[in-house]
């Protein structure tokens, strides 16, 4: 990965996907996107156009444009010139190996592969990867043009260099990363399930304190709140 960022590949344009796009679009990055979705370009470029009055109040960074996002159904062409690749697609390790397969025959061998998953391991994800040492986590909390926060961590195969190098990514791009130690439970993924929890409950699968999870679920209501999009609307 290139010590700054310029392309960035988006590959699965659903909510989560859309996010990271219009997100790094007004960071000032270029986006190439990618999707199989039938009609996918026009849903997701209709919603940037509606999104972006309020990454426009959150204060858009130099040179960011609408302009800089390209579409491609071709993940391999999305894929080739990225320095870092964005991955919000269906949580299935079946659709998520093909599709890591596919990423990696196009793919720079160093560029990193954030998954966006809330719901599988990264060592599963990982496995029978050619290099899975640069599959991340790296899971936004929702929605993702407007929450800062990011969990970052790793599976069993992946380096600690890339993850740190995808926490410098995130924050160069004005999120707030957060480190998981190992590959547990997420606090951002089944957040409201977790509050109904004892938190001993958190505390015993090994990937988070107990007051770093409260932490960023705090700050994550508190920042939905200050957007005007309430709790009952962020992370379905």
């Amino acid at each position: 990965m290139t010590s700054r960022a310029v392309n960035v590949a988006v590959v699965g344009t659903g909510v989560i996907g859309a996010g990271w796009a219009t997100h790094f679009l007004a960071r000032g990055f270029a986006v190439t996107a990618t999707d199989p979705g039938q009609d996918a370009e026009s849903r997701l470029r209709n919603w940037i156009d509606e999104s972006w009055p309020v990454v426009e109040r959150l204060g858009l960074a130099d040179g960011a444009s609408r302009d800089k996002l390209a579409f491609t159904t071709d993940v391999g062409a999305a894929v080739h010139n990225a320095d870092f690749i964005q991955e919000s697609a269906p949580e299935r390790l079946d659709v998520q190996h093909a599709l890591i397969a596919s990423i990696e025959s196009a793919a720079r061998a160093d560029t990193i592969i954030a998954s966006s998953s809330s719901g599988l391991a990264i060592s599963d994800v990982q496995a029978g990867a050619k290099h899975p040492e640069r599959i991340v986590l790296g899971h936004p909390f929702n929605p993702s043009h407007i929450m800062p926060l990011v969990e970052v961590g790793g599976g069993r195969l992946t380096s600690p260099e890339n993850i740190a190098t995808a926490m410098a990514f995130y924050s160069s791009t004005g999120k707030k990363p957060s480190a998981l130690y190992s590959a547990g439970r997420l606090c951002g993924g089944r957040r409201r399930g977790n509050l109904l929890r004892p938190w001993p409950a958190l505390g015993t699968v090994g990937s988070v304190s107990q007051p770093s999870c409260f932490w960023r679920i705090r700050w994550h209501h508190t920042c939905a709140a200050a957007s005007g999009c309430g709790p009952a609307r962020v992370d379905p």
